[in-house]
C-alpha cells in the first residue's frame, strides 16, 4: 500500500463519502490530516491485529474522541465497508475471498471496541461542552490568554489538555492544554499562540461573549505527587500552559517538593506570563522561576539561550523529576540534555505542542 502514497486514503474517503454522503459535514474542509491520521491508525491496529486486548485502551480513547463528532456505531460500518472496498481495489491479485472475510472480521472486532469506548464514555459524559469566552487578554503580537466559562462540569486533571472547535472552522478540532487546576466555577485558562487557522482565530478574532465547542480532555502529562523527587519543570513558549496547571497542582499538596521552573521563549514578548510566575516564587519558598531568551539578548530580563542550555548550567539534576512541554524541537533537544545530564526515561514526563500527525501511543487527535 505504501507504494501508493496519499491515493490510498483518498480512494478510501471518497468511496465513504459516496456510500454515505451525510458523514462529509462531521469532517474539514480539508482532509489531509484526517487523512494522515486515518492510515496512523489502521495501520497501528493492522499491527497489533493478533491481539485486539493490547490495544483495547487505545481504541477505547478513540471512541470516546469520535463522541464529539457525533460519530454513530452505522458510521463505523460504513468505515469498515469502505476499507474493505479500499484494500480489494489496491491490493491486486493477492486479494480472495478468504481475505476479505479476514479484513471484515477483525473490522468488526475493531467496532465494536470502538463502539464499546464510546458507549462507556457515554454514560458518565457529555459528548461536547459549550465554553463563553469571559476573558481575552492579548499578551503579544501572537499569543493570547483566554479565560472561559464551561456550562457544566469539566473534570480533569491538571497537565491534560482540551480539543477546541471554533465555528470559523466546522469540525477542525485542535488541543490546548489548560493552564489552570480545575475550579469550582467552571472556568479553565488557555495560553494559545496564533500558530495555525484554529489558533489564529483564537487569538486574532475570538471576543468576550463568543462561545466554542470543547470535547473530552486527553494527556497523560500530569503529575505523580508520589515520587518522593523534586520537580523540574520545563517550558517553551505557550507550553506553559500544562506546567502552570501542574505548578498550581503542586501549590496544594500538604508538603510541597522543591520546584524548579524554567520558561524559555526567542524574544522577551515570549515571555508572556513571567510577571505571575515570579509572583508565585515570591509567594512561596520552594519554588523557583528562571527564564531564557534563546534570539535576543536581554541578560536584566533572562539568561541568555534555550530553556534546555539555560538547564544545563545549573549543574546536575540527582533527586528531580522533569516534565517538558513545548514545541517539538525544543522538547527533543530538552530531552536529549536532559539524558546527558542523567536523567532516564522514568524520571522524564512530556508533552509536544505543535507537532504533525500524532501517533497512537500520544495525543488521540481528531
Amino acid at each position: 500500500m505504501a507504494k501508493y502514497g496519499d491515493t490510498v486514503p483518498l480512494y478510501l474517503f471518497s468511496d465513504l463519502f459516496l456510500r454515505a454522503p451525510e458523514l462529509r459535514e462531521m469532517f474539514p474542509l480539508t482532509m489531509r490530516n484526517q487523512r494522515a491520521r486515518l492510515m496512523t491508525a489502521l495501520a497501528f491496529a493492522v499491527e497489533h491485529a493478533g491481539d485486539i486486548p493490547e490495544i483495547t485502551p487505545y481504541l477505547h480513547r478513540l471512541g470516546r474522541s469520535h463522541r464529539k463528532f457525533g460519530a454513530e456505531p452505522e458510521h463505523y460500518t460504513q468505515w469498515g465497508a469502505s476499507v474493505v472496498g479500499t484494500m480489494r481495489r489496491f491490493s491486486g491479485p493477492v486479494w480472495n475471498a478468504e481475505l476479505e472475510a479476514e479484513w471484515h472480521r477483525f473490522l468488526g472486532e475493531i467496532t465494536r471496541v470502538l463502539v464499546e469506548g464510546a458507549q462507556l464514555d457515554a454514560a458518565t459524559r457529555p459528548a461536547r461542552w459549550t465554553a463563553e469566552v469571559i476573558s481575552h487578554e492579548r499578551r503579544a503580537v501572537d499569543t493570547a490568554v483566554l479565560r472561559l466559562l464551561i456550562d457544566r462540569p469539566y473534570p480533569y486533571v491538571p497537565g491534560q489538555s482540551a480539543p477546541v472547535e471554533v465555528a470559523r472552522r466546522p469540525n477542525t478540532w485542535r488541543y490546548y492544554s489548560m493552564a489552570n487546576m480545575p475550579r469550582q466555577d467552571n472556568t479553565i485558562e488557555l495560553h494559545v499562540k496564533a500558530s495555525g487557522v484554529v489558533s489564529q482565530t483564537l487569538v486574532r478574532h475570538l471576543q468576550e461573549g463568543d462561545t466554542i465547542k470543547l470535547g473530552a480532555p486527553v494527556g497523560t502529562l500530569t503529575l505523580n505527587p508520589t515520587t518522593g523527587r523534586n520537580l523540574l519543570l520545563i517550558a517553551g513558549g505557550t507550553g506553559l500552559a500544562p506546567i502552570k496547571a501542574i505548578l498550581e497542582h503542586v501549590t496544594r499538596l500538604p508538603v510541597p517538593p522543591w520546584v524548579s521552573l524554567f520558561c524559555g521563549a526567542r524574544e522577551p514578548e515570549g515571555l508572556y506570563d513571567l510577571a505571575a510566575l515570579r509572583t508565585w516564587a515570591a509567594r512561596y519558598s520552594w519554588l523557583n522561576v528562571t527564564p531564557a531568551l534563546s534570539d535576543v539578548l536581554d541578560p536584566d530580563m533572562a539568561p541568555s539561550g534555550t530553556a534546555g542550555e539555560v538547564v544545563g548550567r545549573y549543574g546536575r539534576w540527582d533527586g528531580y523529576e522533569a516534565y517538558i512541554c513545548g514545541p517539538p524541537a525544543m522538547v527533543d533537544d530538552t530531552v536529549g540534555r536532559l539524558r546527558a545530564n542523567g536523567f532516564n526515561d522514568t524520571r522524564i514526563h512530556l508533552e509536544r505542542f505543535a507537532g504533525t500527525v500524532a501517533t497512537p501511543p500520544q495525543r488521540f487527535a481528531s
